[in-house]
């Protein structure tokens, strides 16, 4: 889910607020949602429809736009919201929140989905533009993000000025904490990015191309210092009442949802002890959802149990209904030591930018580096940093004011030790 939010998530957000206080206003919400997800992918697919959700789904069907269990999903929810809005004719008594719960699931995978897909075509329309915008010279593009961590390096470092410096404007590119950004700087799409460390050198393992084109420029600090894992459960759910010791002797029947492809599935393996091969053995299951689901999954499944950044675990703790049944504090100190390694960022940059330049690493570091922690002890800069950062980083979209800065000096101070717990 994105933090601009858009009319698709929108009501997405508002019918699961109805699904338990109203469920009749629940459905018909929920088909309206369904109908604006629709909608919206017939509009970037450039496909021509009527706007309802029956043409819609015929259409996008049709061109194989949307997939099988997608399909079966919508239905649902078109099924449940034609008997929501002829509820009152029937004498069968109230619609109850347990009678919604089909379509509850139902809108979840679909809004699920939603977000993949979506995210897949902003990245292609993005990558699309890059690769056929001819670059300029003295242009330099930098992978921007709204990761608190990530935009807090991007912005202290003074890459604008050190770039300015060499007569190079910089372009910012959003795109997605993945490992397709080292991709993108070895096929320079990007010059340069901020990325996790030990995803680098797996790559540098793995892809000839990768390590040939891509340069690591230097260390820019740890996650959260370190302490970034943890594994979210809600109170209700069947992990409620499970202490940290019970899971790890007995994970099985777990359902953890973490996106595959991350550094936060590698920090489960590490917390675990374990293999993916490990966690199957182990009878636990791996749910491949967005990096940026929020509390909405646990409307899916009140059992699953969530590994996600940093704006989910702070929005989890102004709410009792969630707690973490597991964390980077509760493993032993050889977990800890090796999760705190496996939190490290590091500068990547296209070597032929480099090059260019006339720069070598170490000396670009260095310069960067000392603006970096300028940062910390000068008041002026570092509040303007906060208000920055609370400004453009990424929240739940419910997030009030208080808790984005909240969120925000916690982040910085775990992770650079900037301001004050």
């Amino acid at each position: 889910m994105t933090s601009s939010e858009g009319e698709p998530l929108r009501l997405y957000r508002k019918a699961l607020r109805y699904a338990e206080s109203d469920p009749e206003v629940f459905l018909g919400t929920a088909r309206r949602a369904a109908e604006s997800i629709l909608l919206d992918i017939a509009l970037r697919e450039a496909v021509g429809s009527r706007p309802t959700l029956e043409s819609l789904l015929t259409v996008l069907t049709g061109k194989g736009l949307v997939p099988p269990k997608i399909v079966l999903a919508v239905r649902t929810i078109q099924n449940y919201g034609n008997f929501g809005s002829h509820a009152q004719e029937a004498s069968a008594g109230d619609i109850s929140a347990e009678d919604v719960r089909p379509c509850l699931d139902a809108l979840t995978q679909l809004a699920v989905w939603y977000g993949k897909a979506s995210d897949s075509l902003a990245e292609e329309a993005v990558r699309h533009r890059l690769s056929s915008h001819q670059r300029g010279t003295g242009t330099t593009r930098v992978a921007d993000s709204t990761l608190i961590v990530v935009k807090a390096v991007l912005l202290a470092c003074g890459f604008d000025k050190a770039m300015a410096r060499r007569n190079h404007h910089v372009v910012p590119v959003q795109l997605p904490w993945a490992d397709s950004l080292v991709r993108d700087v070895s096929t320079r799409l990007l010059d340069i990015a901020v990325y996790n460390e030990q995803r680098v050198r797996r790559l540098f393992e793995t892809e000839e191309a990768v390590r040939d084109r891509v340069v690591p420029v230097g260390r820019v600090g740890y996650s959260m210092g370190g302490r970034n894992f943890y594994l979210l459960a809600a109170r209700a759910g069947r992990w409620g009442r499970t202490t940290a010791e019970e899971f790890l002797a007995n994970p099985a029947g777990a359902q953890i949802a973490v996106p595959r492809h991350s550094d936060m599935f590698d920090n489960l393996l590490s917390a675990l002890s374990t293999d993916e091969g490990g966690l199957r053995d182990c009878g636990v299951t791996v749910l491949d959802v967005p990096h940026h689901l929020g509390l909405e999954l646990f409307h899916l499944n009140r059992d699953v149990l969530a590994v996600g950044g940093q704006n989910l675990r702070m929005h989890a703790h102004d709410d009792d209904s969630y707690f973490e049944l597991l964390n980077s504090e509760m493993l032993p100190a050889s977990t800890q030591a090796r999760l705190r390694s496996a939190a490290a960022n590091t500068l990547i940059a296209n070597r032929a930018w480099l090059e260019e330049l006339d720069l070598h690493p170490a000396e670009l570091h260095r310069e960067l580096m000392r603006s970096f922690h300028a940062v910390g002890s000068n008041e002026d800069r570092f509040e303007r940093m906060v208000r920055d950062l609370v400004t453009h980083a990424s929240f739940p979209p419910e997030t009030l004011s208080d808790s984005r800065e909240r969120l925000v000096r916690h982040v910085l101070f775990e992770s650079y030790r900037w301001g004050s717990p």
